[in-house]
């Protein structure tokens, strides 16, 4: 019999044969008892009828409930959708029911024939065990779903296995419960072994052979099967390493056992299994056996032979193995980090992840390219006419949906996703897409992380400018003068970066490529509009979106009457966009604060770019922030800039052939030349770009900027708290000034999108010589407490002209009203199996009550995510909630909590908890 590595303890019970399709004259079908579920059904490209009759039947089950669990027959044609769900269920299963009893009578038919071919009593692939030998027994699919995650039994089983490769005794034990293979391609062989029914395999009269196959319509030319014959005199690997390989491990009675190599350019995904049989007489019967666990390939960045290769152990435990992890949000003034559990390894991270690739279309051929795979992954994960696993929303309502801020994780998304017949999940924003694609990434094998910056320009119209316009009193008009201008300021934009080499690019283009999962621009101003395929983005070809987010410029015009084209030019900060570019840095962790950020802003930027903001303005507003603002994130960056390539940056000169190949190319993207002005730069990019822009803009008067503005940084202000907003003003001349001056406070999105108007202050004063004046405006909880929208974004417009000089000037900056943080405890000492609770605290920090309360919660390894309605909590009131939840894995572990409610929601908590065996 067949048995564990070195456990002799269990025998494995032998299956008895399925009814399967009879295939062609000579070939019989024999399956193993205990057929794949529906997913895995889909996957492998196996009967279509099984999977409607499954997937309607869930339907039904579930036509009362939408994804959310809410429920949907109140809506309008509910019991028609219910009703035809029936119908279509129905008839799929008494078709299938007519089929199988058909297959039947044909198999007995085809079972009485005689064959002299060798019968296949089982196959066992060792899950476990090769998971432990590739670094994926963290992979939930290879444990049952049921009673063995987490067991004591089987981490102390999975301890005692010793190298497989030491095995000296066929006696293997096959485990009791289902469990899927999760291999790494490249380098380390994985185990499997062939137990026959009747009698021993004889070479001389017996053929043998194991048979891969991957995608729908496997082809030995192309790399989607392989056929790998059991030669009994082959205990080496002879084929190059570049080829799949087979060497018998073993032979003792009625069991082969072998081991596979798998290249590390092999197609990443779902593969299936079959053993075939037949004699060495020509023309012979072939029999067929189909194992009943197919087997996950993954990129492997522990092989210096995969594209994926990191070569440093730290990170990739950081960047591929950690489950948990930020996404900076916020403000430039005070990102925070949003703690995320990835949830990589969880049961329906590599589920989600296949049929992902299946619906992107992707061909299954160009599955083991990761560049591929991640421009596909990058850009189904945004939906698109009905297809891809998030449909993102910035503004409006959320409640036919999920708010994006009240997910705590990716296993929630995915497993909406699957249960929902892969329909988009409601709502998700950058930051999420961001999060869920560096799940599926790192489930896949690649090593990835977030990136966010933060001041991030929406160039819609490709001119490296962000353009706004005001009227004569100082109001900014929205979509500019002819209504189509959608340019605008996020306060943040998050993206992916992902870690490979680059063979189909010149050398020195290896390292971290950033691809953006959330839908571009135009397809979130009209989401019947075509979703252009991701880009992974290297510096030879990147991006005029991605590159105009971090180095565009912000352009302030104003209606003039005097102009012959009708507006002014007012001088702006000329150095706001992308401010400060962050990510988690490796091996760090801090649930108190964010000293675990890594600041990798002049890895994007040139350092001149960087010090910039240290400098004063054009002689124009100048927000007190930047003067002498230092980074408190440098200590990685100046080792990582020569080994890692970021978009926008390059370690080496581009020459002429590169310039010409390169129509975005500007010069001052490069640590040299740093001393043009901010319209010789804008010249330069759009005499790159072959782009006519109206040349009045940057024929600038000389002008008497004797006028000193500066917008005050604004101090920590707490939701529920008042807050003044100040312009400090200086006449520096030794005449008399005439100021007119507008300052207004707006509630906005993030993405800069103005919500409502909180409050506006308009003076016109005179400036003695040398004096100074403030200009306040004062923004009480009244005045903005039914107008503040989503993240509590606050958006500071200023604008003033002198009367004797015509100078003039303008500035705009954000911050965000402070929330309370959501405090976690955890009583006594967490371990696997035992129950715990957990006590989620906070006090509600405005004057009003709170109504339609809910926490939500998730730890990897701890509980599945889950939300929770609450009671209404009164204004001032310090209320604590405690959920019980049982660990299913030992070591270090990280619970997430939200809590949400009508009136103050995004309130987030993390705890780390050590939990014990």
């Amino acid at each position: 019999m067949i048995s564990s590595p070195n456990n002799k303890s269990g025998i494995m019970s032998s299956p008895s044969n399925q009814s399967g399709s009879p295939g062609m004259l000579r070939r019989s079908m024999m399956n193993q008892q205990g057929s794949p579920t529906l997913l895995r059904h889909s996957m492998s490209g196996n009967s279509g009828l099984n999977n409607l009759a499954n997937s309607s039947g869930f339907a039904r089950r579930n036509a009362d409930q939408d994804g959310m669990g809410n429920n949907a027959s109140a809506r309008s044609g509910g019991n028609s959708a219910a009703y035809r769900a029936s119908l279509v269920s129905h008839y799929a299963e008494d078709l299938d029911r007519r089929r199988r009893a058909e297959r039947a009578v044909e198999e007995k038919l085809t079972d009485g024939m005689p064959s002299d071919n060798l019968k296949i009593d089982s196959v066992e692939l060792f899950a476990r065990d090769n998971a432990r030998e590739h670094r994926t027994d963290r992979y939930e699919v290879v444990l049952d779903s049921g009673r063995d995650i987490g067991s004591p039994s089987t981490m102390a089983r999975s301890r005692s296995m010793t190298n497989m490769a030491s095995m000296t005794s066929m006696d293997y034990h096959s485990s009791s419960s289902p469990s899927t293979a999760v291999l790494r391609r490249g380098q380390q062989p994985f185990f499997m072994a062939v137990r026959m029914k009747d009698r021993n395999f004889d070479p001389r009269r017996d053929v043998l052979r194991a048979v891969f196959t991957f995608g729908p319509n496997p082809q030995v030319t192309k790399g989607s099967k392989v056929v790998l014959p059991f030669h009994m005199n082959q205990r080496e690997f002879t084929r190059a390493p570049q080829k799949w390989d087979m060497r018998i491990h073993q032979q003792e009675g009625f069991n082969i056992s072998c081991q596979v190599h798998i290249p590390a350019n092999a197609l990443v995904g779902l593969w299936r299994v079959n053993i075939e049989t037949t004699t060495t007489t020509p023309g012979a019967r072939i029999d067929e056996f189909r194992c009943k666990d197919d087997i996950y390939v993954l990129f492997n960045p522990f092989c210096r032979e995969d594209c994926v290769y990191l070569d440093d152990e730290e990170l990739r435990r950081e960047y591929l193995m950690n489950d948990t992890g930020k996404v900076f949000v916020g403000t430039h003034h005070r990102p925070k980090g949003r703690r995320w559990i990835y949830g990589q390894f969880s049961d329906v991270a590599l589920p989600a992840a296949q049929l992902l690739l299946g619906q992107s279309g992707l061909n299954p051929t160009e599955r083991g390219n990761p560049v591929q795979v991640v421009r596909a992954i990058a850009s189904i994960i945004n939906a698109n006419e009905g297809f891809g696993l998030l449909e993102g929303k910035w503004e409006g309502s959320f409640e036919d949906g999920v708010c994006p801020w009240v997910w705590t994780g990716s296993s929630k998304i995915f497993e909406h996703y699957l249960r929902n017949g892969s329909k988009p999940v409601k709502y998700g924003q950058c930051w999420v897409f961001a999060a869920v694609a560096t799940s599926i990434f790192r489930a896949l094998g690649i090593p990835s992380r977030p990136v966010t910056n933060f001041v991030s320009a929406r160039d819609t119209n490709h001119t490296l400018s962000v353009d706004k316009y005001f009227d004569v009193f100082g109001d900014e008009m929205k979509g500019g003068p002819d209504g189509d201008n959608q340019d605008a300021l996020w306060n943040f934009h998050a993206w992916t970066e992902v870690w490979m080499s680059r063979p189909d690019l010149q050398t020195g283009y290896n390292g971290w490529q950033a691809v953006d999962p959330t839908p571009p621009p135009q397809c979130r101003q009209n989401s019947t509009g075509a979703d252009p395929k991701a880009e992974v983005l290297w510096p030879s070809k990147v991006s005029v979106e991605l590159f105009a987010e971090i180095n565009a410029e912000v352009t302030h015009f104003q209606e003039d009457e005097t102009s012959h084209w009708g507006f002014k030019k007012i001088p702006v900060n000329n150095y706001q966009v992308g401010r400060l570019i962050l990510t988690k840095r490796p091996g760090a962790d801090d649930d108190v604060s964010d000293a675990d950020v890594e600041d990798i802003t002049g890895l994007y930027k040139t350092l001149d770019n960087t010090s910039r903001y240290q400098r004063q303005s054009d002689g124009c507003f100048n927000s007190l922030f930047n003067q002498g603002m230092t980074s408190p994130y440098l200590e990685r960056r100046d080792r990582e800039r020569d080994v890692i390539q970021y978009p926008g940056t390059s370690v080496r000169r581009p020459s002429a052939m590169d310039i010409a190949r390169k129509p975005w190319y500007d010069e001052s993207r490069y640590p040299v030349d740093s001393g043009k002005t901010a319209a010789d730069r804008m010249s330069a990019m759009n005499a790159a770009r072959s782009v006519d822009r109206a040349q009045p803009i940057f024929d600038s008067r000389t002008l008497n900027e004797d006028v000193q503005f500066d917008l005050v940084e604004q101090e920590k202000v707490a939701w529920g708290q008042p807050f003044n907003v100040q312009v400090l003003i200086q006449n520096r001349s030794q005449e008399t000034r005439t100021i007119t001056a507008y300052l207004c406070a707006n509630s906005v999105y993030y993405t800069g999108v103005t919500a409502r108007r909180l409050g506006r202050s308009d003076r016109q004063f005179v400036l003695q010589p040398g004096s100074r004046e403030t200009m306040q405006l004062r923004i009480s909880w009244e005045e903005y407490r039914e107008r503040v929208v989503d993240y509590g974004h606050i958006k500071v417009f200023a604008m003033a002209s002198v009367q004797e000089t015509k100078q003039s000037c303008s500035a705009e900056d954000d911050f965000q009203l402070e929330k309370p943080k959501l405090d976690i405890q955890v009583r006594g000492n967490p371990q696997i199996g035992q129950e715990c609770f957990a006590t989620f605290s906070f006090m509600n920090p405005v004057p009003v009550t709170l109504t339609e309360c809910e926490f939500s919660f998730e730890g990897s390894g701890l509980v599945r995510a889950q939300t929770v309605k609450y009671r209404d909590v009164k204004p001032g009131e310090m209320i604590s909630f405690v959920q019980k939840f049982l660990p299913r894995f030992n070591g270090e572990r990280k619970l997430v909590a939200t809590f949400n409610s009508r009136e103050l929601g995004d309130i987030v908590g993390s705890r780390p908890i050590h939990v014990r065996e």
